[in-house]
């Protein structure tokens, strides 16, 4: 198939370009060049493709200061406005059949356990932005396109992300709990993530909404043992929360606050996860077995 993904260049977007080309799949990537050039350019570079993936979005932990929320906003909504309004440019034949588009977990509420089904929303910056954010894939209803909406928990890799950051300090004993350790902490391993895309690439009747997220539902407290004990030290330290909210300011909310989410929908479409708990996907990734 020939696939087109945005964010191609991003933690996320590197693993599953080498993965789907490993498959066989001819890639091309939009760059932000080719985005700054409007919806004409767009079409012309999506052109009788098969598949969209949008994963263009900047980070949102950071402080939300007035000109990173317009970034948020910016890298997301503008850009998937921009490749809806280019699909809707080309004639029918020349279309892609499916729309793949990335949001997150965070649009849900910190006070439930979630499904694909759950209206659980919370109010807060980054939910509304992940809100506003599928509704951009509205008009492409009316396309007879098939769109798979990701909502996508916290990627675990060594090489990006989260882990990136945290495996030098728990090699150092310098690492501990968030907050209250008690948030839910819902999460997916990079490689799960790459062949979940795969999956629904592959199966045409299936299409909607999907969390990916693994289906154990833990806390960050349970998250910071095992990631202790895989590095063999203890995990003696604790990031209060206040010291959080003085260095990110509203974004604290995303550290110190977690989604509980279930991919209810993957497991009825059939998906069977690789990693489908912590002790497995931190095992991996370290390279080390690591027990419950």
């Amino acid at each position: 198939m020939k696939l087109v993904i945005t964010g191609g260049t991003g933690f996320l977007g590197r693993h599953l370009t080498s993965y789907l080309g490993d498959l066989g799949h001819e890639i091309s990537l939009i760059q932000r060049s080719d985005l700054k050039q409007g919806a004409v350019r767009i079409s012309k570079l999506i052109k009788s493709s098969d598949v969209i993936i949008n994963l263009a979005g900047s980070p949102v932990i950071k402080r939300w200061t007035s000109a990173n929320k317009n970034e948020m906003l910016y890298s997301r909504i503008n850009t998937t406005n921009l490749l809806v309004e280019a699909v809707t440019c080309l004639q029918s034949a020349d279309r892609p059949k499916i729309f793949l588009s990335a949001s997150a977990i965070g649009i849900y509420n910190s006070t439930e356990i979630h499904n694909e089904s759950s209206t659980g929303f919370d109010t807060n910056f980054l939910a509304n932005v992940c809100r506003d954010w599928e509704v951009c894939l509205e008009p492409l209803k009316m396309l007879n396109i098939r769109i798979c909406v990701l909502r996508i928990g916290i990627v675990l890799g060594k090489d990006g992300g989260m882990l990136k950051k945290l495996i030098p300090l728990f090699k150092l004993a310098l690492g501990g709990k968030i907050g209250s350790g008690q948030q839910s902490f819902s999460f997916v391993h990079y490689h799960d993530f790459c062949r979940i895309v795969s999956f629904l690439i592959d199966n045409s009747q299936f299409g909607g909404v999907f969390n990916l997220t693994a289906p154990e539902i833990s806390t960050n407290i349970k998250f910071t043992a095992i990631l202790a004990k895989a590095c063999h030290l203890p995990a003696f330290f604790s990031v209060p929360e206040f010291a959080l909210k003085l260095v990110y300011g509203e974004a604290a909310v995303t550290l110190i606050k977690g989604q509980a989410v279930y991919p209810q929908h993957l497991l009825d479409c059939g998906y069977q996860f690789q990693y489908p708990d912590l002790s497995s996907a931190i095992g991996d990734i370290l390279t080390i077995k690591v027990k419950h």
